[in-house]
Parts: C-alpha cells; structure tokens; sequence
C-alpha cells in the first residue's frame, strides 16, 4: 500500500535492494514506484528458497515484452538478489516484491520483503469472505502497478473486514481478485475466466495444470454477476493464499466442502514441495 513519505513505506524488514547496493528500510520511499512505469512480481520464500521463481521471472519478461519494455536482470541475478536479501535480512519466510522501474531512459530495480498475510488454517477450512467492486485493470495480462486500483481495494479491505476483493469489469462480469486468481466449480468442472481478461497468475498456472493431470474439466468463460448463485464452490489462488477455498462472495454462500477442492489443495502443496526439493 502506498503511503505518504512520513508513514513507514511496504518495505519490511532491515535492508532492501536498490539496483546492486544493499541499503536501510527506512531510506526506502513507495513513491519511488510511482516513477514511470514499474513492473513487478512477489516471491514466496519457504524455508529460504523462492518458489516457481522460473516462472515468476517468465511473467516478468512477458509483462515487460507486453507494454514495449525489457528486463536487463538475468534469471541468476534475480536468484541471487532473493539469496542475498534472505541471508542478510536473515528471513527465510515471507514474501519479497521485485520491482523493475522504468522513468524515461532510467531503468532501477528494487527488491525488497514486504509485509506478507498468509491465510489461517481456520479461514482454509470455513473459507473467507469477499466483495465485489467495479474495476479492471488497463493492462490485464501484464503486472504493472497500479497505485489506484491498489489503494482502493486496500481500503475497501480494510474497511469490510473482509480477505480479497473481487473484481467486476465494465460487462459486468466477474474476472479475478486485486490480489488474486479466481475459480468456480460447478458439476466437477472448474470455471475461470479466459486468459485474456486476466493476469495469468503462478499458483492459477499450477492449478490448471493440476487439473489437466487429475481429468478435471475447466471451462474458460466469462462470468456475469447473475450466474454466481449457480456454483456450488468457489476459490482465490494467489502466491499469499495458494489455494483459499471463498464462503461468501458479497451475500452469496459457498460451499468449502467440496472435493475437488481439497483434491486440488492437496495436489497443489505437493507441488510446492517438489519445487523447493529441486531447487535445494
């Protein structure tokens, strides 16, 4: 959430980089974001590892390619920004923000731990609340900041006490969270939007590929705000969330029970493991 420069900023913990130089957190400024046009990804650190870093850094150059950019980091100097700010922050859980900001002919890069949320076992098991707001992102398939959206759907989070708001576009329908992928099921099938209406995120790219090896079905479709009581389940993917079954989209109930949900939850927690064995 961007702040004023007087309020502690989204960078957490004791140093952060800047380009190739460690320096303090509180040096740091969001508003250094706001330069131009800035590009990012949030890693998942387990056990001082980052998960599906491969991937993150593929969407990174993708989104980059998408709005007429380049990223000028390797794959292994990413890898090794991550392994340098997990040993000397002396973290080995949480999440780091890598940020490529582009102002005119300067490119700077950031990367830094951010102030992570990860869902309780309570809210995986009874499920989380969620409203529906009317947005849409100007560039949907790439990451690029969006300081508006962002600072409004925080608010609105904060305010509702609620997990994630979800986000309605200008047809009506019903496309992703602002932090977050989204899925129904309905008959053993999942439903989610189609690409193009949405930012591919990692875990939402593990699960489809989880359900092409279980035989389960997925229908990529727009979703109007009407045929939501018509699903039987619904979930958010996301790198803080993974896999978080949904109660209650505004007044519209869910079930958390469902099977194919806990099929997919399992399956994905196992991916996460034999990621992290490989990257060892």
């Amino acid at each position: 959430m961007i702040r004023g420069d007087t309020i502690m900023s989204e960078c957490f913990r004791y140093l952060y980089l800047h380009n190739d130089k460690l320096k303090a957190s509180e040096s740091f400024k969001d508003t250094y974001l706001l330069r131009g046009t800035s590009l990012y990804e949030v890693v998942r650190i387990i056990s001082g590892k980052a998960v599906f870093l491969c991937e993150h850094y593929s969407r990174l150059t993708k989104s980059a390619k998408k709005v007429g950019l380049e990223i000028m980091y390797s794959f292994e100097q990413l890898h090794g920004c991550i392994k340098t700010l997990v040993e000397k922050n002396d973290c080995k859980e949480g999440n780091i923000k890598l940020v490529f900001n582009f102002d005119g002919k300067d490119m700077n890069f950031y990367a830094y731990f951010v102030q992570h949320y990860y869902p309780t076992e309570s809210q995986y098991k009874n499920g989380v609340r969620t409203l529906i707001h009317q947005a849409e992102r100007p560039t949907p398939t790439a990451k690029v900041y969006n300081h508006k959206l962002r600072s409004k759907t925080n608010n609105l989070i904060a305010e509702a006490g609620i997990f994630e708001v979800i986000l309605l576009n200008k047809l009506g329908n019903i496309t992703e969270g602002s932090r977050s992928n989204l899925f129904f099921i309905k008959d053993n099938a999942l439903y989610t939007s189609p690409d193009n209406e949405v930012l591919n995120g990692i875990v939402r790219s593990k699960v489809l590929k989880i359900a092409d090896q279980l035989g389960i079905p997925v229908h990529y479709r727009s979703i109007s705000y009407d045929e939501i009581p018509q699903y039987e389940a619904a979930f958010l993917t996301g790198t803080s969330p993974m896999v978080l079954p949904i109660n209650r989209i505004n007044s519209i109930s869910f079930s958390v029970d469902h099977q194919l949900l806990f099929d997919i939850f399992d399956a994905y927690g196992k991916m996460v493991q034999e990621n992290l064995i490989k990257n060892s």
